[in-house]
């Protein structure tokens, strides 16, 4: 074995596996991931504008019997949870 031959040798074995990678994903994978978490929004940002029309109705029927702090404590939660849908790409911006 010559010197040049145990050089490139010695070159080869000291590499790190896995150095120099970039992965991509496999073909169409990012539109449908991403067609997948739009759809979610979608759902999600329905499912909000349903809780909000549900609890208006419910804090009027409960103002006009005089009961109206479960109905302020849903309004609460309600709110919370759109914050929640409308924030959601940034919670997982600021998470990744």
């Amino acid at each position: 074995m010559n010197i040049i031959d145990r050089i490139n040798t010695e070159i080869i074995l000291a590499q790190v596996p896995g150095q120099n990678l970039s992965p991509q994903a496999p073909g169409d994978f990012g539109a449908k991931v991403d067609r997948g978490l739009n759809f979610g929004v979608f759902i999600g940002l329905v499912v909000a504008v349903a809780g909000v029309i549900a609890i208006g109705a419910s804090m009027v029927i409960s103002r006009r019997e005089g009961t109206s702090e479960e109905a302020t404590g849903a309004a609460l939660r309600v709110g919370i949870g759109c914050l929640i849908i409308g924030s959601a790409g940034s919670i997982v911006a600021a998470l990744v």
